[in-house]
């Protein structure tokens, strides 16, 4: 089934019940929609004010304070990652739309569903090589260049350095995950069709034959395969947010030192990858730019994240306060001449 199908499919019954289990503790439903507290972006439901709205024809979320209109899946998403939850696409989102729909596949969500990802690995989350995928599946996908990400600045050789595929039946771009040692722990596919991004998501795992070929991304750095021996021997490695942003990168004249946590976060498990096995002197956080002007939030997040982690190794962020990025851009969007200034400036913690 495709996803258009499994909205469709969405019970009423089964998303009010859903949403009680993530913390809504009140709703109305009338004719046309029902009406929740705004949990999407606020994490204490009491202090939530009755503004969004699921409407029943088209099923589809509307917060009309901040978030906008989502569909179950980027509402799903939303919420963990507004609470900083480390989740599985398709064990946490996936298959808790799958339960909320008519279909008899008796899935079950028992809240908090994300913990399973832990209680599979281990809370200490010492380190252990992650499953290992057959990389022949990679054989299903053909070689293409798409023009998407020619514009955006990634080169015909970065694309064959991280044996980046087209699959023709999905019509997304075949981005293969391998662990320090090289071995496939993953597929991620970027959408290329615009209902998809706009209702789905951009970046998902890949399913071929009823296996999906999904990890946890938390438990591994993507590029660090590639660019290991660069970061042992220039002992500076650059933390970005996607896997784009790592391949962007390529097109510079600087060593090749990217990773990405694909996400917004980084952890003590990925801090332990670069420790053990590339040793660098300085780590730099080169997040998405997020914060709004006038604003600090954002500012003290990173600063935050590299705080904690400063008895590890020098830590520092890139911040624009120069105004050369747009909202929601990555430090490499606007080319090497920009990073380079937003990298001179960047807030080094200590």
């Amino acid at each position: 089934m495709d996803y258009r199908e499994i909205i469709d499919n969405l019970k009423t019954s089964s998303v009010i019940d859903l949403m009680k289990k993530l913390g809504a503790d009140r709703y109305r439903e009338e004719k046309d929609y029902v009406l929740f507290p705004t949990i999407c972006h606020n994490e204490n439901a009491d202090e939530a004010s009755m503004k969004l709205y699921y409407y029943k024809d088209n099923k589809v979320f509307v917060c009309y304070t901040e978030c906008g209109t989502m569909s179950i899946f980027k509402f799903l998403k939303h919420y963990y990652e507004t609470r900083g939850i480390e989740y599985d696409w398709v064990t946490d989102v996936y298959n808790v739309v799958i339960d909320c729909a008519n279909f008899n596949q008796n899935l079950g969500f028992n809240a908090p569903r994300y913990k399973s990802m832990k209680e599979k690995y281990g809370q200490e989350r010492k380190e252990a090589k992650l499953p290992e995928y057959n990389a022949g599946a990679l054989d299903t996908f053909i070689k293409r260049y798409p023009s998407e990400w020619i514009d955006d600045g990634i080169s015909h050789a970065a694309m064959d350095k991280f044996d980046i595929r087209y699959s023709i039946s999905q019509n997304k771009i075949i981005i293969p995950h391998r662990d320090i040692d090289g071995r496939l722990v993953g597929i991620r596919g970027r959408a290329l069709n615009e209902w998809e991004i706009e209702n789905i998501g951009k970046y998902m795992p890949i399913k071929l034959e009823q296996i999906w070929y999904k990890h946890p991304l938390s438990m591994n750095l993507y590029g660090i395969y590639e660019n290991k021996n660069n970061i042992k021997k220039n002992k500076i490695v650059y933390i970005f947010e996607s896997e784009k942003s790592v391949m962007q990168f390529e097109s510079f004249k600087m060593p090749h030192c990217a990773v990405a946590v694909c996400g917004s976060q980084f952890n003590k498990y990925q801090l332990n990858i670069l420790l053990k096995h590339c040793a660098p002197n300085e780590i730099v956080i080169c997040f998405d730019k997020e914060e709004k002007e006038g604003e600090d939030v954002y500012f003290n997040k990173l600063y935050a994240l590299c705080k904690k982690y400063t008895q590890y190794a020098n830590f520092s962020f890139i911040y624009d306060r120069l105004g050369l990025l747009n909202l929601k851009d990555s430090p490499t969007d606007r080319g090497e001449e920009v990073f380079k200034k937003l990298l001179e400036k960047r807030v080094r913690v200590k």
